[in-house]
């Protein structure tokens, strides 16, 4: 099966499905070096040859095929992203899967901000950057993206984990973020 072959079922697959289909590892990989070899393939032709006129209509239609496939994936991905498994992912998905949780956290920060009469605050920490949370619900230990164990947690545990893990357990309603506002009222 060639590369373009794959794009297409696997174009496919994301059209007649709502879940977001498993990619093969490395299928990134493949079409940018595939989309490339076609682009150094065609430097070295007469524009007017009919091999250069074929090759111009495959890149016409890989583009149109891979911007629908990507543009349907990140539909599928902006709305299940609190339902994403991350092993569906290809890792650059995987980095917009977590500014997209950001852009969501932030949205829903603003919220409840709202919903308790604050004006809304614009403090969210950077990537890197440690959160302070509480857990609503046990949790087993997890690893980190600093590398690091953490945990287990007990309901009403407090800690500090880095930002992208403290997002995700929010999201999965496993523990809610302390915020200065939430520590004054309490």
């Amino acid at each position: 099966m060639t590369t373009y072959d794959e794009l297409q079922e696997a174009w496919k697959r994301e059209l007649h499905s709502l879940e977001l289909q498993l990619l093969r590892s490395g299928l990134f990989k493949d079409l940018s070096s595939y989309i490339k070899r076609l682009i150094e393939a065609q430097k070295n032709l007469d524009a007017k040859s009919l091999k250069a006129i074929v090759l111009e209509e495959e890149m016409l239609r890989l583009e149109q095929l891979l911007t629908q496939f990507l543009d349907r994936r990140l539909d599928k991905l902006w709305l299940q992203t609190g339902l994403v498994q991350s092993t569906s992912l290809e890792y650059t998905e995987k980095l917009t899967h977590q500014a997209i949780s950001g852009i969501l956290r932030d949205y829903d920060k603003m919220k409840q901000d709202l919903l308790q009469g604050q004006e809304p605050s614009h403090s969210r920490p950077k990537n890197g950057e440690f959160v302070l949370i509480r857990f609503v619900k046990d949790v087993p230990s997890i690893i980190g993206v600093d590398l690091k164990a953490h945990g287990p947690f007990h309901k009403e545990d407090v800690a500090k984990l880095p930002q992208e893990n403290a997002d995700s357990l929010v999201r999965q309603g496993a523990a809610v973020e302390i915020t200065a506002s939430n520590r004054d009222n309490e």
